[in-house]
């Protein structure tokens, strides 16, 4: 028989008192004045001998009900004959890390009650126990088995990481483990594993996979005492143009999982040296989204933070984000046979626009690097190597307009309008080409007019090609003909390009005459701003594009107050690209705004965010998480809930045989007995 709390034997020695006490009790003598003693003798010896024995029975009864109360206490248990032998027994133990473990519990953090649960786990194991600790990690180097001392050791220096598994990852990385144990001859039975968590929802998916090799598990659920959580989801610009001394409206949405609504939570905005709080009114379960209106009044690259005051995760509470003021933006006229001068006029009236413009043969790939927009000006051709530059062009978002000529050649029009995902030229048309409709609804339109336009004058168009969608087409009508068919197309897919359907030459239309088109022009050009990603998550496929990259093998660096952070680079459409993909950057990069630094030149502004998938903190009920496990073949030992107290060694390792309920009932039947003795002994 073992303990599970043997420091409770300590208060036997408490039995002592009563048993001086009674002792002491018996010694005492009482004078009585009578005239014959001989009487007085006779009768104290008739009722001295049945009060002893009462009294030593009523003694007898307290010290029993006592002892096994303590006993109770101390929780004696069986272990499981297979403790007995001489085989190692060996736990494995994984300890979720992830942010949502910083709620606050009963007993402070749950990882720090997790780690304490943990340690705690070699009260009861044998002293010939091995142990495998894991985490969030699921490195190589977790997979080592320890002894008590190292296990102790290693699980307190186990700290937050942004990293996040699900079951399946968790389960799939044991299992593995015991298979390749058993393949090598280490182990001969299968493990148990403890699992302790929080058991989020959204990172715990059902488990379809059966593990056969991990026959059983105890779960301990830690549960926090706030289960609500106050975090910002994202921001968002309300239009893309970033100009110098132009209006802009920053969004910001901020989400409540708890019960309770939040009245008035303060949202802190810093964009450069400009500090403003908002405030957000959120329901329970529910989000909210404020604005921010402001100017661009300075240029170059703005760094910004958004924060919230929260007590639970602290890391969703500031969202960064950076993007570019820019003083001018490159605009590249391509010129074909039946080009119309009125584009280049439209983009010189304004000084932003620095236009370039060439004909179709002096067009290279060098010219477009640096160009935020291309208009390829009345062609007829397009070459084929002119097709290339555009499409690998416009995979890095860039934008393109697009106005045929008079006698285009439908193949390479449409061999280029096919890696544009816009719709190919199905021959001409000449019926039903006045401009009808205006698709205000879509977004390319935010911002052009104020309120719902009536009454837009736009001419008719004498001739224009036929637009025909097929299954490569991602693609709006953003102007139709009276006929239905579009006018003005711009594309849905990974790139920005624009087309006219109608050549601007006299003989097919009248449109550069008519207000719209420099109005549309000029929009394109504003939305054709090349601005890099505004953020990125950590560990996600998002990328980030360089600019001014050097021949310098020394690498480069991301580089903030804290981090100093070597990334992975690859070439996209021959351009430097830095990625944050993978646990490596999980590990190493925090949630902030970094420089971009080689050779202690700056290449840039990148900001970086925690994935919020953490901050939903749905947790999973104690029957769906058995049921979960169950459904994986595994057996669920004793679904435990760490909330209410502090020593894993009630879990049922190896499924030890409990008895202190036996001793609870025996304190009782011996309190009874006092109580019987006490009321006969009155009688």
């Amino acid at each position: 028989m073992k303990w599970v709390y043997p420091e409770f034997l300590f208060a036997l020695l408490v039995l002592v008192i009563p048993i001086l006490i009674h002792l002491f009790h018996f010694r005492k003598y009482k004078t009585i004045y009578f005239s014959s003693i001989a009487f007085v003798k006779s009768v104290e010896q008739q009722q001295k001998n049945p009060r002893k024995i009462k009294h030593l029975l009523v003694l007898i009864a307290r010290m029993l009900a006592f002892t096994c109360l303590v006993i109770a206490f101390a929780q004696p248990y069986f272990p499981h004959s297979d403790s007995s032998k001489k085989d190692i027994q060996l736990i494995g133990v994984y300890v979720d890390n992830s942010f949502s473990m910083s709620r606050i519990g009963t007993q402070g953090e749950l990882l720090a009650q997790a780690k304490e649960l943990a340690s705690s786990i070699i009260d009861k194991a044998p002293r010939n126990t091995q142990y495998v600790l894991f985490t969030n990690e699921l490195s190589g180097n977790e997979k080592q088995t320890l002894t008590q001392v190292k296990f102790v050791d290693q699980v307190a220096k186990i700290n937050y990481s942004p990293i996040y598994r699900s079951k399946e990852e968790v389960l799939s990385f044991w299992n593995q483990w015991i298979e390749d144990a058993q393949k090598e001859g280490n182990i001969k039975s299968k493990p148990n594993l403890i699992y302790l968590s929080d058991f989020q929802k959204n990172k715990q998916s059902n488990l379809i996979k059966k593990f056969k090799s991990i026959p059983s598990i105890s779960p301990i659920r830690l549960t926090p005492q706030n289960k609500g959580n106050l975090f910002v989801d994202s921001i968002w610009f309300e239009t893309p143009i970033q100009k110098l001394g132009s209006a802009q409206t920053l969004s910001i949405r901020v989400v409540n999982t708890g019960n309770e609504p939040i009245e008035s939570a303060v949202v802190s905005v810093q964009i450069g040296k400009m500090k403003r709080d908002l405030f957000a009114e959120i329901p329970s379960n529910g989000s909210d989204t404020v604005q921010l209106n402001y100017f661009n009044q300075e240029a170059g690259i703005s760094k910004g933070i958004v924060s919230i005051n929260d007590k639970q995760m602290n890391q969703d509470d500031s969202f960064y984000f950076n993007y570019e003021v820019k003083k001018s933006q490159s605009v590249l006229i391509v010129n074909g046979e039946d080009a119309v001068e009125n584009v280049g006029i439209v983009y010189g009236l304004d000084d932003f626009y620095k236009i370039k413009e060439v004909s179709t043969n002096q067009a290279s790939s060098e010219d477009l690097e640096k160009i935020d927009l291309i208009v390829l000006n009345g062609l007829n051709q397009i070459p084929s190597n002119l097709t290339t530059e555009l499409a690998n062009y416009q995979d890095e978002k860039e934008s393109i307009l697009l106005i045929p000529g008079t006698n285009i050649s439908p193949t390479g029009w449409n061999a280029l309008l096919e890696k544009l995902e816009l719709p190919v030229i199905n021959g001409t048309q000449t019926i039903g080409l006045a401009v009808q409709k205006l698709n205000l609804k879509d977004p390319f339109f935010h911002g052009i007019f104020e309120g719902k336009p009536e009454n837009i004058s736009i001419p008719a168009a004498a001739k224009a090609y036929r637009l025909m969608p097929n299954s490569k087409t991602l693609s709006a009508d953003l102007i139709n003909y009276q006929n239905g068919t579009p006018f003005f197309v711009k594309s849905t897919g990974k790139g920005n390009a624009y087309l006219f359907s109608t050549s601007l030459k006299q003989e097919f239309s009248t449109f550069t005459s008519n207000q719209l088109f420099s109005t549309l022009l000029l929009h394109v050009g504003n939305l054709s701003q090349r601005q890099n990603p505004y953020f990125l998550v950590i560990g996600s496929d998002g990328s980030y594009p360089l600019k001014n990259t050097s021949s310098s093998e020394n690498p480069v660096h991301l580089i903030n107050k804290q981090v100093d952070y070597i990334p992975i680079l690859f070439l996209k459409n021959k351009r430097q690209t830095i990625s944050v993909q993978g646990l490596e950057a999980i590990r190493f990069l925090e949630a902030g705004n970094y420089n971009i630094l080689q050779d202690g030149k700056s290449l840039g502004t990148v900001s970086m965010n925690y994935n919020r998938l953490e901050s939903q903190t749905a947790e999973s009920t104690q029957e769906e998480i058995k049921k979960d496990f169950e459904q994986a073949g595994i057996h669920v030992n004793n679904l435990q809930d760490g909330s209410n107290w502090n020593s894993a060694s009630l879990l049922e390792i190896g499924e030890n045989y409990d008895i202190w309920l036996w001793f609870v009932f025996f304190a009782g039947i011996f309190v009874l007995c006092e109580m019987a003795l006490l009321i006969f002994y009155k009688k």
